[in-house]
């Protein structure tokens, strides 16, 4: 009888033992589990691997596409001379100087500055080159066959423009009677346009 009562006491121990150490794994189960589920989703959530690209891809994309400025002003090859028309006018004869029939005398007053500092700008008939904006003819000037006595004042007929300095005169062409568009070009020796002017009309 003794022996079943501490037979009994043992067992009523251990199972008591038992149920309390239960208890206490099922708590901690309990405790643990929620300190370890938001820390495997937050990671995901605040390091979002498109969320940066994507906001990259947006501030860049408009520098990216910005055409650069293109500029439209061309920069002449070299500026060594300076012209500028003061007047046009047309004629159909000057005092003793008649033009041809079919043709006009075209009188551009002209000033030209020499912006090499080193070398002087020669020039005669042959270095002003009178050209028509409606087709490809050119013509120099006549100047010299309708110069002072001919009526044509202050002539630039064959003479120097110093270096650094300014001249200005009176050149002559026979142009088309019908022609009203002209195009000036000053060329050298060689017959390099050294300057022009593009437009120049004259009713």
């Amino acid at each position: 009888m003794k022996n079943r009562f501490v037979i009994w006491s043992v067992l009523v121990i251990l199972l008591s033992a038992y149920i309390v150490s239960a208890g206490c794994t099922s708590t901690q189960a309990q405790t643990s589990a929620p300190t370890n589920s938001p820390v495997v989703p937050t990671p995901s959530q605040t390091f979002s691997p498109t969320a940066v690209p994507e906001s990259l891809i947006t501030t860049l994309a408009p520098t990216s596409t910005t055409p650069a400025p293109v500029s439209t002003t061309s920069t002449p090859a070299n500026d060594i001379l300076t012209v500028t028309l003061n007047s046009a006018e047309k004629k159909i004869s000057l005092q003793n100087g008649v033009g041809k029939a079919g043709r006009v005398l075209l009188i551009l007053d002209i000033t030209i500055k020499n912006n090499d500092k080193r070398n002087d700008f020669k020039y005669t008939d042959s270095s002003f080159v009178i050209s028509y904006k409606s087709t490809n003819d050119s013509l120099t000037a006549i100047t010299s066959q309708y110069a002072n006595n001919n009526g044509l004042i202050n002539p630039l007929i064959s003479g120097t423009v110093a270096a650094g300095s300014i001249d200005d005169g009176k050149i002559l062409f026979g142009v088309n009677a019908t022609s009203n568009s002209y195009k000036l070009s000053v060329v050298d020796s060689t017959g390099t346009v050294l300057t022009s002017i593009d437009t120049i009309y004259v009713p």
